[in-house]
């Protein structure tokens, strides 16, 4: 051993008095027994096994259940083979640098001469993330008080999960398995996002503010738990429903130019589409020279229509100072005929004239609240650690994975 190994005697400080975990009973301190234990621990130069000393201290209760106790060794559990700094290098780089069970293993026994199998590993992780819970991890984030709402379908499951965000801070806060409907094969009841906004209720969430994507179950069921909370549109689903429509009334104009001699025109519509469809305040020098041409070519056509259209839209939703304003501006709108000849144009004009047009304008109400829940960047990030795992094969892997991420990311390991 002395050959392959490098040892090195760690010794536990023996105190005059100590105190039984059991009965939690401050006593004099009395020697019971002594053992050594091998415990492996980081090294930068060649395998190292430390020879801790291990006492056990009899406890002088005679109402105590246990006879003995072992006293503790700092960085040292009591039936762990590895030192907590072992533990949390493995953690760091499973959680943190997104590293796989087998790559973890492999990274420890290169860099730093430990070993630490996949199930060990694991292991450490469900041990460390069982200490902690979500209410108290929720507690430490100081939530902001503006809750984003999502869906999304994890890899390699049948059914969706519900997801929340700080919208503010942008850190995912909770997730869990939504259960199957039965008239949606895939898909979530309407009581699954009431019974999942009460499980963030009980979690100490108290949002004054709920922002979540067009489905038509979150207003209504989010108005249960929380009756005094404003509601809001995520944005990106809002432009994302409109963009569509725009896309399609382009195209749908291109498809119409049949015949060789609209080949060029056809052409060019294909180049230039994103470029049409991009909003004014993001037009580069070279859009500057281009889309003006464009208006010349096609004026008359829907092209011409859609860009009008969208800069409308725009002044809406990014120039408006206040609800009223955006109100006046999209019923201005309403008022025009120019658009009506589109049939895809219609349906975004339809969307904007629905009752749901006051959720998507509450951000004009106050500039502290955030128009979009920022959940697609998180949903982003999470589908990395799942594509890491091919996918967390049960909820309670998922939810020990976020704990870990909450602490070690967010909180930076600063949680009692």
């Amino acid at each position: 051993m002395e050959e392959r190994f490098r040892t090195k005697l760690v010794r536990t400080r023996i105190p005059k008095t100590c105190i039984c975990p059991h009965c939690k009973k401050e006593q004099p301190f009395k020697k019971h027994k002594e053992y050594w234990k091998r415990v492996r621990h980081l090294s930068l130069d060649k395998p190292l096994i430390l020879l801790v000393q291990r006492i056990n201290a009899k406890c002088l209760n005679p109402d105590c259940k246990v006879t003995n106790f072992v006293l503790p060794t700092p960085g040292i559990e009591r039936y762990q083979r590895s030192t907590q700094g072992v533990v949390q290098e493995a953690l760091e780089r499973n959680v943190l640098d997104n590293v796989s069970y087998i790559r973890t293993a492999s990274s420890l026994d290169r860099s730093f001469n430990t070993t630490g199998s996949k199930s060990t590993i694991e292991r450490w992780k469900q041990k460390e993330a069982s200490r902690y819970t979500f209410r108290d991890i929720i507690h430490k984030l100081n939530f902001s008080g503006f809750l984003s709402l999502d869906e999304y379908k994890p890899k390699r499951a049948k059914r969706y999960d519900l997801i929340a965000a700080d919208a503010k801070k942008v850190r995912i806060l909770y997730l869990e398995n939504a259960p199957l409907s039965p008239s949606r094969a895939g898909s979530m009841g309407r009581g699954n996002i009431e019974s999942f906004c009460w499980r963030l209720n009980d979690l100490g969430i108290k949002p004054k503010v709920v922002i979540f994507d067009l489905l038509k179950a979150f207003p209504k069921q989010v108005k249960k738990v929380w009756p005094n909370a404003k509601l809001q549109f995520d944005h990106y689903h809002v432009i994302q429903l409109i963009h569509k429509h725009l896309k399609n009334a382009l195209l749908y104009y291109r498809r119409s130019l049949k015949g060789k001699e609209w080949q060029f025109y056809r052409e060019e519509l294909w180049e230039h589409k994103w470029r049409i469809l991009k909003n004014m305040d993001k037009w580069t020098s070279k859009d500057h020279q281009i889309i003006p041409a464009l208006i010349q070519i096609y004026s008359g056509t829907p092209v011409e229509n859609i860009l009008i259209f969208k800069e409308q839209v725009y002044q809406i939703f990014d120039l408006s100072e206040n609800e009223r304003e955006a109100y006046f501006k999209r019923d201005n709108l309403f008022k025009e005929t120019w658009w009506r000849s589109s049939w895809h144009l219609t349906q975004i004009m339809r969307f904007l004239m629905s009752s749901d047009f006051a959720y998507m304008v509450t951000y004009l109400s106050d500039k502290e609240i955030p128009r979009s829940g920022n959940l697609e960047t998180l949903i982003r990030t999470w589908r990395l650690f799942e594509k890491v795992r091919y996918g967390f094969k049960t909820e309670k892997a998922r939810q020990d994975h976020l704990k870990l991420y909450q602490i070690k990311h967010y909180l930076k390991n600063k949680i009692a």
